[in-house]
């Protein structure tokens, strides 16, 4: 059994009280002593204004030649920073470069400027031994380097980046990780001292240090040219024939070039791939331009172009599949070449869903089938017609021809769709000029066939004249906007390397050699 000493509650007492003792000296001394030297100069004041007199002048002397000299040099230093910054990095490299000139580079110039400022200062100034001060400037870098060779390593490989310039701000580039699932897709936005910063497809912002872009693989998608091929694989069944599944194909990826950032030229093509268990696969190979679409964008665009095209054409996509031989199976994919398909076909489309099966029947045998390849004519502007077409497969063109200035595309005609109403419902001239984009398969229908049904049917009559009118708006509008843009587009001369040096520092000077083109005259349709 131990006992403890009990404490004294006096101790105890007088520990506490010194202890507030302390606090309140330690918050007090130094009001007290501003005090006292005050005090102190009151009453010993006209020896103190005499010793002020006697030092003052050496005082002032001394600030005023250093302050002049420091002042010197850093104004200097200031001059020379800015110097260079406008005429040789946004001047001369954003001229020839014709973009914003990163932070980057600037900042290091300042750094290095700055730095010959401060070791100038101590030699001239103030007369210190400047190899002295790069020795020790040299242990002290060790220390910091080892300390920080992450942060260096990112800096310097910054740098490069902008010596180098594998990509630029803007750039849709591909950061290649370990597993294909795992690459980064984005565009650059910022190439500062320590990072890269990306935009991903999904609208997130990816940091990387500049270090590990110096040690993985990066694919630039905008470069050696701004746009880059994308290639999607669609799976069709082996009974359909390979020619209608290309037409097919082509006939979509060509209409979904119309969307911006798809382009048309280089132009976009399909081919046989490879044979699989499930049936033919068709690379659709298409290009684009990131800065008006992004890559998951585009996927987007085309397979739902691609897809609409193959439901009008009664194709369905191949799928993963196992035959039992039960029982015959069903057959899921429509064939024009046979006539209870091709029935199935027509009725799908917005022309005949109203009519009756006779109707249809009876229409059906008047109508006539053309199967066109590509670049040929269905018929010419200002031609006489007494029939309408209706495309079963393929894409056609409708253009007209401006006076002088050649033929202006209004409307893109796909599958399912049906042009040259007009000549049914007692316009025999033609408007528009149409042409085959792709091979296609046509029927017509004359007015005399059709004018039983138009008038046993009054909705579709109002349906095909409705369809007439926003044609023929859509044209005016498509020749009005090619008039506009014609008279205010300018003839520029594209520069020469030397040209963009010059006018980086005379802004004016190239300016007379751009001769606007002459506009503003009218122009007729034909």
């Amino acid at each position: 059994m131990t006992s403890e000493k009990e404490i004294d509650p006096r101790e105890k007492g007088n520990a506490s009280l010194g202890w507030m003792v302390v606090k309140v000296i330690g918050r007090i001394w130094l009001p007290v002593a501003v005090f006292g030297v005050f005090l102190m100069a009151l009453q010993y004041r006209p020896e103190v204004y005499k010793l002020f007199l006697e030092n003052s002048r050496w005082v002032s002397v001394g600030l005023f030649t250093y302050g002049l000299q420091i002042g010197a040099w850093l104004s200097l230093g200031f001059l020379v920073n800015r110097l260079i910054t406008v005429f040789f990095w946004d001047g001369f490299i954003g001229g020839i470069s014709e973009r914003r000139v990163p932070r980057l580079p600037k900042d290091v110039t300042a750094i290095v400027i700055f730095s010959v400022v401060a070791l100038a200062i101590a030699s001239t100034v103030f007369d210190k031994d400047t190899t002295k001060i790069i020795a020790a400037s040299g242990a002290v870098s060790v220390v910091v380097g080892l300390a920080l060779r992450t942060v260096i390593l990112d800096l310097f490989m910054g740098l490069a980046i902008h010596v180098d310039r594998p990509f630029k701000i803007g750039d849709w580039i591909m950061v290649h990780q370990n597993r294909v699932e795992t690459h980064i897709v984005a565009e650059v936005i910022e190439i500062n001292w320590r990072t890269t910063r990306l935009r991903t497809t999904k609208n997130n912002m990816v940091v990387v240090p500049n270090s590990r872009l110096g040690e993985t693989i990066v694919t630039n998608y905008m470069e050696p040219k701004p746009h880059f091929r994308m290639d999607l694989d669609f799976t069709i069944d082996f009974e359909v024939p390979s020619e209608r599944a290309i037409r097919v194909l082509t006939a979509g990826i060509r209409a979904a070039a119309e969307h911006r950032g798809i382009l048309g030229k280089p132009e976009p093509e399909v081919r046989m791939k490879e044979s699989t268990l499930e049936g033919m696969v068709y690379e659709v190979r298409y290009f684009i331009l990131p800065k008006h679409i992004s890559p998951n964008d585009s996927k987007h665009v085309v397979n739902r172009t691609v897809l609409e095209h193959l439901i009008h054409s009664g194709i369905m996509p191949a799928h993963s599949k196992e035959e039992v031989f039960l029982s015959r199976r069903e057959r899921r994919t429509l064939d024009a070449s046979l006539e209870e398909d091709l029935h199935q076909l027509l009725t799908r489309t917005e022309l005949f869903r109203e009519l009756s099966a006779s109707e249809f029947k009876g229409l059906f045998e008047e109508m006539r089938k053309h199967t066109l390849g590509e670049g040929e004519v269905v018929y010419q502007q200002q031609e006489e017609g007494d029939s309408m077409f209706v495309c079963l497969e393929g894409l056609l063109s409708s253009s007209v021809n401006l006076e002088g200035e050649g033929d202006v595309k209004v409307r893109t005609i796909r599958a399912g769709q049906y042009f040259g109403e007009k000549a049914v419902l007692g316009d025999s001239s033609r408007n528009t000029t149409i042409t085959t984009d792709t091979e296609v398969l046509l029927y017509e229908i004359s007015r005399e066939a059709f004018e039983p049904v138009l008038t046993q049917h009054k909705g579709l009559r109002d349906q095909l004249q409705g369809s007439a009118d926003k044609a023929g708006e859509e044209v005016k509008k498509k020749v009005r906007k090619a008039v506009e843009e014609k008279s205010v587009q300018p003839m520029a001369r594209k520069k020469t390397a030397m040209q963009k040096v010059a006018q980086a520092f005379f802004p004016g000077m190239f300016e007379d050699d751009e001769e606007p083109e002459k506009g503003g005259e009218e122009t007729n349709v034909k």
